[in-house]
């Protein structure tokens, strides 16, 4: 089997709702979740990384979230994530998720066995998984069981101890195997001082999943992770005579200001990005595309860029997605400075002749200090169909 680079711009993830998180939909809109550590790593890449996706309400049977029948992930592509799978469910799909395109996948499994089967069997699946994903040509990074809270595993329970020899067998796996790689990111999730092992405080909603601010420790740690696997990508330059043209360039940009300042008071501030955007035409997909620079802030909330067809059933998609709690309130970012990219995924534009617009939404707390940033190279531009045969 011979080494080769891996694109980019088409990771792939499978797994659990560990997975499935990074990107959430409804009927209505698409987005990357800002608890998704697979959104941030995209981010903080500066859109060198991508796990490409799009709306699809589609109900795919033995892809139904918590296997609930009849319900929707509402989104198709490379996050092949399944909420409350087990390992042996995740190597059932393999066949339909190896009929995509992509070079290199990020596998998660067994963290939903840990109470129901032994260390072996979860072992023995996991391996089976990363094996038919490297004979099929693939490059595969394989992620340990994530350590998880007391309230989820008892101090001194079996799962614990499962999950440290888990994780051993699957080093041991990757370094006798071409192509196969581990990424730890319980580096970044684990808080040291912890006796059990547990989340570091505040990074997990639930003492098993992300919150905000966990998903972007290890989004940062994978950014930087991947950065020594994969080939650089090239700066994005903007010039502004590069601009759509129906005739001459249709896949110039729709936008026609490619920088923007705002200032945002505590609440909800919605920043119209772009200025008077063009319209490429019914059934053309587009993206949106941005850098931003974000100060270190005690009281942000959100900070998310969110393209929206006018256009009647026009869908809204959104890159960095508040995650919120079950009253509406949004979790905290990152207190940290970072800057980085946001990206949307494709949309298609609905039939109509109404001009989609380009947003940065911003959230602050209620007694949180005015926040001003600085927002670069916006881009909304016509792309390929992202629906593949």
């Amino acid at each position: 089997m011979s080494v080769s680079l891996p694109r980019a711009g088409r990771i792939a993830i499978v797994g659990t709702s560990l997975v499935q998180q990074n990107h959430i939909g409804d009927h209505s809109f698409i987005g990357t979740s800002a608890r998704g550590w697979m959104s941030w790593a995209e981010v903080l890449s500066h859109g060198r990384l991508a796990c490409p996706v799009h709306h699809d309400p589609a109900i795919v049977p033995g892809w139904e979230p918590s296997n609930r029948a009849g319900v929707s992930r509402f989104f198709a592509g490379l996050n092949f994530g399944v909420s409350g799978q087990k390992a042996i469910e995740i190597e059932r799909r393999l066949p339909r998720l190896l009929a995509s395109d992509f070079d290199l996948i990020i596998v998660d499994a067994g963290t939903n066995d840990m109470m129901v089967e032994t260390r072996q069997t979860i072992a023995d699946t996991r391996a089976r998984i990363v094996t038919a994903l490297l004979d099929a040509g693939r490059t595969v990074i394989l992620l340990p069981i994530l350590a998880r809270g007391r309230q989820k595993w008892p101090a001194g329970g079996p799962e614990r101890a499962k999950a440290h020899w888990i994780n051993q067998h699957s080093r041991d796996f990757a370094a006798r195997h071409t192509n196969c790689h581990v990424f730890d990111w319980n580096a970044a999730w684990v808080d040291p001082q912890s006796r059990f092992g547990e989340p570091r405080d505040g990074y997990s909603n639930d003492g098993t999943h992300f919150s905000v601010r966990g998903g972007f420790a290890v989004g940062s740690l994978l950014a930087g992770y991947l950065d020594h696997i994969l080939p650089n990508a090239p700066d994005r330059v903007l010039s502004k005579d590069d601009c759509y043209d129906a005739a001459d360039n249709p896949l110039g940009n729709l936008a026609s200001e490619l920088s923007a300042s705002t200032s945002s008071e505590a609440g909800e501030t919605r920043h119209r990005l772009g200025g008077e955007l063009s319209h490429p035409g019914a059934g053309v997909w587009i993206e949106a595309i941005c850098d931003v620079e974000v100060p270190s802030h005690e009281g942000i909330a959100g900070v998310s860029l969110r393209l929206r067809d006018t256009a009647e059933e026009g869908l809204e998609s959104i890159a960095l997605a508040p995650f919120r709690a079950e009253d509406g309130s949004p979790f905290p970012f990152p207190l940290q400075s970072w800057r980085g990219t946001l990206r949307t995924p494709p949309l298609k534009l609905k039939p109509g002749n109404k001009v989609p617009e380009l947003h940065l939404d911003v959230i602050l707390n209620a007694q949180a200090e005015p926040l001003q940033l600085d927002v670069a190279k916006i881009e909304v531009r016509p792309v390929p169909s992202p629906v593949r045969a």
